[in-house]
């Protein structure tokens, strides 16, 4: 019962000082690991035996321990676990001043002892779990389908279904400064809010993978893409509140891949939630966000970021050649607002707030300077990507004034 030896001390601090009497704790063998005399502790306890033959609580006046070694006039009562007394509680005293008190701690020990099993025992299935997380999300380097298996058999779960990668991203605990690190936020805190949201299937698998991330094992019976959403943006705004309520920067970021089934299946929708996130953060410049894999604009920017590299030095030429006009800043800033609005002169020139004829005479520009054409829809696409692309590999260097 090493936790029962973890928290005795502790026990016996905050009880006796809140009841202002003196307390002892010993453990089955009768040995003393909890006590407001520190002096006593590791010493034998020799009454111990005694109270655990009698499976009750025992008396001791200051008649009946005369002569007795390292005992205390007071009431011992057996403590018990899981139905097995593991332990005596002794409170030192007048009996009939402390008896009072005996039944009401002994409830408290048993209590905590409970709540601690229950911890100490999440702790060492989360960190199993972790590890099996680990080989799942690494399948093609690890490749050892057998131990996936053996695990899948011991804890119930089946990867013949197609499962949901949801990646949740807690940026103020990646490295966090000491200060937070003296603020305890528990695994099992953060568990019980992402479960709360998430699990709503027993094939449903949560865990941490890092410091600053979790991953939800999204069981998947038909995909419903509003639900889904609903689930992260709810889950996001918990975070928030329960990190702002430990004085934390409430940054959270969620994002999710697509379902697969087969473990190289679950591999594939981490990976995607991953660069959903590494994406969705960088281009939505929002220090908290939900980021679906399947959204266009997230798609269109993970392709800017996926180009060859043989093919960008390609269009950087066409950037550069840009770039190197005095009208660099107004141009490009035109070319990119057209796009996104369709290609749609009258759209792009309010979005600009210029004349439609201003645009086009920027338009022209852009055809002679790079002797394309802008209402080419394929030109256009990519020269945009081009010009995104820079701006992703250097967007600290402002585009030259115009």
């Amino acid at each position: 019962m090493k936790f029962f030896e973890q928290i005795a001390q502790s026990i016996v601090e905050k009880t006796s000082a809140v009841l202002e009497v003196s307390m002892s704790i010993t453990d089955a063998k009768g040995t003393i690991i909890g006590c407001s005399n520190l002096e006593r502790l590791g010493s034998h306890h020799v009454v111990t035996e005694e109270v655990t033959r009698a499976e009750r609580s025992v008396i001791f006046t200051k008649e009946n321990i005369a002569g007795r070694e390292n005992v205390l006039p007071g009431v011992a009562t057996p403590i018990r676990f899981q139905q097995q007394i593991i332990g005596v509680l002794g409170i030192i005293g007048e009996p009939d001043e402390v008896g009072r008190y005996v039944e009401f701690v002994r409830t408290h020990i048993e209590m905590l002892l409970q709540e601690s099993f229950r911890t100490e025992t999440f702790y060492l299935q989360m960190k199993t779990t972790e590890i099996f997380i680990q080989h799942l999300i690494h399948f093609k380097e690890w490749d050892n389908e057998e131990a996936l298996h053996n695990y899948c058999e011991m804890s119930g779960f089946h990867f013949d279904r197609p499962r949901m990668c949801i990646l949740i991203d807690i940026a103020a605990l990646h490295a966090a400064t000491e200060e937070i690190k003296a603020i305890r936020i528990s695994e099992y805190d953060l568990f019980q809010i992402i479960s709360n949201y998430f699990e709503d299937h027993s094939e449903d698998i949560i865990s941490p993978i890092n410091r600053g991330q979790w991953m939800v094992l999204k069981y998947m019976d038909g995909y419903d893409p509003s639900k889904t959403r609903r689930q992260c943006e709810q889950a996001l705004k918990a975070l928030k509140r329960f990190l702002q309520a430990h004085h934390i920067p409430g940054h959270v970021s969620i994002a999710y891949g697509k379902s697969y089934t087969g473990f190289a299946g679950v591999s594939r929708s981490y990976q995607q939630a991953l660069q959903t996130l590494l994406t969705g953060k960088k281009y939505k410049k929002s220090l908290s966000g939900v980021y679906a894999f399947d959204d266009w604009n997230i798609l269109l920017n993970t392709l800017i970021q996926e180009i060859n590299p043989a093919f960008t030095e390609t269009l950087g030429d066409y950037v550069e050649k840009l770039l190197s006009h005095p009208n660099a800043s107004i141009l490009a800033e035109t070319f990119l607002v057209y796009c996104e609005q369709g290609l749609n002169v009258s759209r792009a020139a309010r979005k600009l707030f210029v004349h439609r004829n201003t645009l086009l005479y920027r338009l022209n520009q852009l055809n002679e300077i790079l002797f394309m054409d802008t209402q080419s829809f394929e030109q256009c696409m990519l020269l945009y990507i081009s010009l995104k692309k820079n701006g992703d590999r250097d967007s600290r260097q402002p585009l030259p004034a115009k």
